[in-house]
C-alpha cells in the first residue's frame, strides 16, 4: 500500500512538471499564417507564440469591438495552425490518473478486508489459547479503518485542478489588453481608442505572447501537488508504518507472554 501511494504521488509530480525544452538540432516548428477573408488582417505564429501581426490601417474605420473580435479570430486560427503536432505514439501507454486512483482504491478495499479477516482470525486464536494457557496481555486490534480512510482522503485530493488557466498582459503603455488561455488561445483582446494600426498590431503580438506565457506558467503551478496534499500523503505513509509496527510488536509481546496453566 505504501508503495502504491508513493507511485501515485510521483505521477502527479511528473504531470505537474513543465514540458521538456526542445532538444538541440530538433526541427523548428514551422510558422503558420492565417488571414481574414478580405486579407486585411494577417497573423503569423510559430509553436504557441505570435511572430507577426499585420493590420490594414483602413480597418480602424470599423467599430473597435468588431475589429477586436476579427483580430482575435485570426490570431486563434494562426495559433491553431502553428500548434506543434502531438508526439508520435509510443509503446508506453499514456498515464491515466483516474484509472490509477480506481486501482489504488480497489487495493485499499482488498487490504482493508484482508486486515479485518486477519484481525478476526487472531482474535479467535487468542480466545482458544486463553482456554489452555495464561496470557498476561490482551489483544487490541489496531485502527486500520481509520488508516485506510485517511489514505483514501489523501489520494482523492491528488492532482485536482480547475482546468485551463488564464493569463493577462498589457502593452502600448497599458492601453492594449490581452487575456489568453493555457490551451493556447486568446480569450479577449481590447484597446483604447486612438491607437494606430501599427500600435495595435505590435501591441497585440506582444500582449498575446506575454498572456500565453503567463497562462502556461499558471497552469503548471496549479497542476503541481499542493503542500497540503504532499503533507497528507506523507502523514498517511508514516501512520501506516507506525500502525503496522505497533501491530507486530503487540502480537510478539502477546505471544511471548503465554504461560501454560
Amino acid at each position: 500500500m505504501d508503495e502504491q501511494i508513493s507511485r501515485a504521488r510521483r505521477l502527479d509530480e511528473l504531470r505537474a512538471a513543465p514540458a521538456a525544452p526542445q532538444e538541440p538540432g530538433a526541427p523548428a516548428t514551422e510558422p503558420a499564417t492565417a488571414a481574414s477573408e478580405d486579407e486585411r488582417i494577417r497573423v503569423t505564429a510559430a509553436g504557441r507564440r505570435l511572430t507577426a501581426v499585420d493590420l490594414d490601417p483602413r480597418l480602424l474605420r470599423l467599430d473597435a469591438d468588431d475589429l477586436a473580435a476579427d483580430l482575435t479570430t485570426v490570431i486563434n486560427a494562426a495559433l491553431d495552425r502553428a500548434r506543434p503536432a502531438p508526439p508520435a505514439a509510443q509503446d508506453v501507454p499514456p498515464v491515466d490518473l483516474n484509472a490509477i486512483r480506481a486501482g489504488l482504491d480497489a487495493v485499499l478495499t482488498q487490504g482493508q478486508d484482508g486486515m479485518r479477516r486477519m484481525t478476526s482470525a487472531i482474535g479467535d486464536a487468542v480466545a482458544q489459547v486463553n482456554e489452555r494457557a495464561v496470557m498476561r496481555g490482551g489483544f487490541e486490534p489496531p485502527d486500520f479503518d481509520g488508516l485506510f480512510a485517511r489514505t483514501r482522503a489523501a489520494l482523492a485530493a491528488a492532482g485536482t485542478t480547475g482546468g485551463a488557466a488564464e493569463g493577462e498582459a498589457w502593452a502600448v503603455d497599458d492601453r492594449l489588453y490581452a487575456k489568453a488561455s493555457s490551451s493556447g488561445r486568446v480569450v479577449r483582446l481590447v484597446w483604447e481608442h486612438g491607437l494606430s494600426a501599427a500600435d495595435i498590431a505590435d501591441g497585440a503580438r506582444a500582449a498575446v505572447n506575454d498572456a500565453l506565457a503567463r497562462a502556461e506558467t499558471e497552469a503548471r503551478r496549479s497542476a503541481a501537488p499542493s503542500a497540503e496534499f504532499t503533507e497528507n500523503v506523507r502523514a498517511a505513509q508514516d501512520a501506516g508504518v507506525r500502525e503496522l509496527a505497533r501491530y507486530v510488536t503487540s502480537l510478539q509481546s502477546l505471544m511471548s507472554d503465554i504461560q501454560p496453566r
